[in-house]
């Protein structure tokens, strides 16, 4: 039951950043005539699903430890643990800065959405190897 429960909530993290950095955000901007206004729809989809990766990302790490905790973290505690440091980090220690840039219209604009993305990928990334191992593994 407890490795469903976690798979599960792995598998909605990992469909929410899927569903609104592939979908939802090119959406936005795809239909939203003002530019700014389709940045401002696509950051609170970014911000709610920044605030959903952290509950997931705690809620999975508790019940890998509630599995069997171990003297040291393994692979399978710090992938999602990872998985919410890059959220934090993102959401509130790039975004901020991104979207200064883009209201002063910076060049830099462009180097603050490229490190938002990467990092959102790394989140992503963490993430998806945690959802690979999950299965391959005797718990």
């Amino acid at each position: 039951m407890n490795r469903r429960l976690r798979w599960l909530l792995a598998a909605l993290w990992l469909g929410g950043l899927a569903g609104v950095g592939l979908i939802g955000a090119p959406v936005a901007f795809a239909t939203v005539p003002e530019k700014m206004l389709a940045a401002a729809v696509a950051s609170k989809g970014f911000y709610l699903m920044a605030i959903a990766s952290i509950v997931l990302g705690v809620a999975i790490t508790v019940l890998e430890r509630w599995r069997g905790p171990t003297a040291r973290m393994d692979a399978d505690q710090l992938l999602p643990l990872a998985g919410v440091f890059f959220a934090v980090l993102g959401e509130f220690g790039v975004v901020p800065h991104l979207l200064q840039a883009a209201v002063t219209h910076s060049p830099q604009a462009g180097l603050w959405h490229g490190l938002a993305s990467l990092v959102y990928a790394l989140q992503a990334l963490c993430v998806a190897a945690y959802v690979w191992r999950l299965p391959g593994r005797a718990d």
